[in-house]
């Protein structure tokens, strides 16, 4: 994950690869494997920190009986994944995933050196 800030309105932006969510430092497959782990065999993952697992967890939780109102979860995480829905985040705001249609433009300005243009 690379972080830019804005020398002009200091906002930081977050450039992630696209196999990321938006506010996650794991992948999505990362995320969906130890959901779909936790679902089958109610055990989550060893090589991954049970704190960050149980955080999806809650996370997918509230998705799951906001969006769906499925009360199995199996059933909800099939759906929301069908959606444009971040599974595991606590954002109720932020909640959907927004694809860029078109190739993005670069949004950070540029200053150029003294004597151009």
């Amino acid at each position: 994950m690379k972080r830019y800030r804005c020398p002009d309105c200091g906002a930081v932006h977050t450039v992630r690869p696209d196999t990321h969510w938006r506010g996650f430092w794991a992948s999505w497959t990362l995320i969906l494997i130890c959901m779909v782990r936790k679902l089958k065999k109610d055990r989550w993952l060893q090589r991954v920190d049970r704190q960050r697992q149980q955080y999806w967890w809650k996370g997918f939780r509230q998705q799951a009986t906001r969006y769906s109102g499925i009360l199995d979860f199996s059933e909800a995480l099939r759906e929301l994944v069908r959606r444009p829905i971040i599974v595991s985040t606590h954002s109720l705001e932020y909640s959907e995933m927004t694809p860029v249609l078109d190739p993005p433009y670069r949004i950070f300005a540029v200053t150029a050196a003294r004597g151009y243009g």
